[in-house]
């Protein structure tokens, strides 16, 4: 897992080695958005979060310290709605008008936000940060 942090814009960018081929913004929160690697699929490989301050450095907002989980936006409580690919939890909202229950993205989760993010930065002086966490090395 990657992460960069553009201090100037205050956006943090987490990417996995998966390409992405769509994104869709959470439901209640359009300045977070999940990048997805099927046009039609749950499987979230990225994430772009616009005001990224609000939630770093972690402790700010919707960081668990117990569990070590930074999470954005809402949990789902149906296991079926809760989508994993490694570190990074995706939480859903079925679109009840679809037939195919098209699933709207309510929340993303990153775990180990304290390892991923460790680096991550958001100090004027740290313009542009780019960070391979210890994780994927």
């Amino acid at each position: 897992m990657q992460v960069r942090y553009d201090h100037e814009a205050d956006v943090i960018y987490i990417t996995t080695e998966t390409a992405a081929v769509t994104a869709a913004s959470l439901l209640d929160d359009p300045d977070i958005a999940v990048e997805l690697a099927t046009k039609d699929g749950h499987h979230i490989v990225g994430l772009i979060a616009m005001w990224a301050s609000a939630y770093l450095p972690l402790g700010k907002r919707g960081y668990d310290p117990e569990s070590d989980i930074l999470l954005m936006g809402k949990r789902a409580s149906d296991p079926k709605l809760i989508t994993e690919n490694g570190d990074i939890i995706g939480y859903w909202q079925v679109y009840e008008a679809d037939p195919d229950g098209f699933r709207d993205p309510i929340g993303v989760a990153i775990k180990s936000a304290s390892v991923h993010l460790a680096k991550v930065n958001t100090a004027p002086d740290n313009a542009y940060l780019v960070a391979q966490d210890a994780s994927s090395a």
